[in-house]
Parts: C-alpha cells; structure tokens; sequence
C-alpha cells in the first residue's frame, strides 16, 4: 500500500535560510491490510514524514508512492484518510454539518453524506452530539469527529497522527477497537504515536524513528524477540537478608503482599524455586515478563 524509498528532507530556517534535514534516507514499505505503528519521540520526524505520506509537502530526494501513485497526485489522495495531530474546525458548525463540508471536498454527494453519517458517528461514540456546534466539543469529542472525517469517504489507506491524542482511558479503548475493527475490514492503518502501550496493543508492523533516521522497521514481533526475557517470582515467608543471598536474583524489591523477584533464565527460575521452597517460602506467583517495544526503543535511542 504504501513504499517510501530512501527519503530525505531538507528545510530552510533562520534569518540566513540555512539548510536543515529533517529526515535522513528513509525506507520503509506497508503492505495492504495491515496496521503499521510509527513511533518516536516529539521532533523525531514523525509528522515531517506523514506530509510526504498524504501529499502535503514534497520530499527532497527519493519517493513515496501509495498504491503505486505518487503520493502527491490526486490518484494517490482519493486513496487516503488522514486525521492531522493538530486538526483544525471550523467551530459555527455542527458535527453533521461538518462532515457535509468534508464529504464534498472529497467528491461526495449530499445523498451519500446524509446516508452515512448515522453509521459514522456511531462507530466513534458521538450519537448525540451530531447536532452540537464543534465549539462545544470537548478535546476528546474533537479527535473522534476528527477520525470520522478521515473514514466518511471509505478510504483504502488511512494516515492518523497521534490519533489518541486528548482521549481518557476509556476513550483510547473504544479507538484502538474502532482502528482493529477498520483493519478487519480490509482497510490498511498507519499510525504515529509516542504511546508505545497503544502501538503493542493492535500493530503487527512497526517502524521507530529518532532524529529523523529509522532505527528500525518490520514486524512487531521480532523487535520484541529481541529483548531480554525475564520472569517474576514473587514469595512471601522468607526474611529480605536471606533472599538477599540467592545469587539468582537479578533485583528484589519488596511489595505489600511480600517480595518481587527477578530472574533471567528457566534454569534460574528453577534454581530459586527450589531454594525458596526450601527455606519455607510461600510462592505467590510465578509471571514470565516479555519485552516491550518502550525498552527496545529506549536501548536503541540510548545506544545513538
């Protein structure tokens, strides 16, 4: 669905205009019907990249193509839904007349807005307010009325950016449902963000960027093989001076219940089990503890 082929970016600033790059040979590919996450710290390149991606702004060197078509050409944007991080409303509006004003610089009709829009504002939780005026959105309402106008026309492909911006838990739920159920129909996501639990909860791609470089890119699974798998025991019954001798123990720390351990390897597990229960300890739990992208992406950024 979407190939950006060795990219770079340049800008020019200050008073003397001198030349800044923003991006720095990127490369990535997203096939069809996939969700890609796209992580990074704020002024990592992230939104500089997603201007390229929906057509916005013209890369320095290289190209990005959606479908084939060149991002910029209006080919490749009929194919795409995109909600900025900084969406702008026209406030006097309601959330009904709004997607009216949206729907038609997208070549809808007023007959297939009007048709859609119960459908549209269900899926993002905003039933009743389609008659309030934008201005009396709150933040959160803003981001849903913002993503149902990136998905009123059916796009193929859609391009969020930080698309759980301004949502309470309860909120950041219902979209990342919303963003699986889009993915099970066939469409393709792409979707920035520095909110790595929401990014490991639906993406089977993934791709970090850091000071405008990619420091990685493929499946979400093989960034988390890569970390150091742990497991954690936590006992009650034994003193903290004696647990502080098991030579096993990478830390110990203790919790209301007793104490938290962790180990590195099945043998140490094995190892300590034996030796607690040895000294009477009572096993509360035994919790194996994998990777996460936060602790691949904080190494990485670490190691640059």
């Amino acid at each position: 669905m979407l190939e950006v082929n060795r990219v770079d970016q340049c800008f020019r600033t200050g008073f003397w205009m001198r030349k800044t790059q923003v991006l720095h040979d990127v490369t990535l590919s997203i096939p069809k019907k996939s969700v890609f996450g796209f992580l990074g710290a704020n002024g990592a390149g992230k939104t500089t990249l997603i201007h390229l991606i929906v057509g916005l702004k013209r890369q320095t060197r290289g190209w990005v193509k959606i479908a084939g078509y060149e991002a910029h050409t209006p080919q490749a944007k009929a194919r795409v839904g995109y909600l900025p991080e900084r969406p702008y409303f026209y406030e006097h509006l309601t959330g009904q007349e709004f997607l009216f004003y949206v729907g038609a610089l997208s070549g809808m009709d007023h007959s297939q807005v009007q048709a859609k829009i119960p459908q549209i504002f269900s899926r993002v939780g905003l039933s009743n307010a389609n008659r309030l005026e934008l201005r009396r959105y709150s933040k959160g309402m803003l981001q849903r009325i913002g993503l149902a106008q990136a998905i009123l026309h059916d796009p193929e492909f859609l391009v969020l950016d930080e698309p759980m911006s301004g949502l309470d838990p309860v909120g950041r739920k219902e979209i990342r449902d919303l963003l699986v159920q889009l993915a099970s129909e066939g469409k393709t996501i792409f979707f920035s963000s520095h909110i790595i639990p929401d990014v490991e909860a639906i993406c089977d791609q993934v791709a970090m960027i850091e000071k405008g470089r990619l420091i990685g890119c493929g499946p979400i699974g093989q960034f988390l093989a890569m970390g150091k798998v742990q497991t954690e025991i936590a006992f009650k019954g034994v003193s903290l001076s004696e647990v502080e001798k098991f030579t096993d123990f990478e830390s110990i720390r203790q919790i209301p219940d007793g104490i938290r351990a962790m180990v590195s390897s099945q043998e140490a597990v094995s190892r300590a089990l034996a030796l607690l229960l040895r000294a009477r300890a009572q096993i509360l739990w035994v919790t194996p503890v994998r990777p996460s992208l936060e602790s691949f992406f904080e190494k990485e950024v670490s190691h640059g």
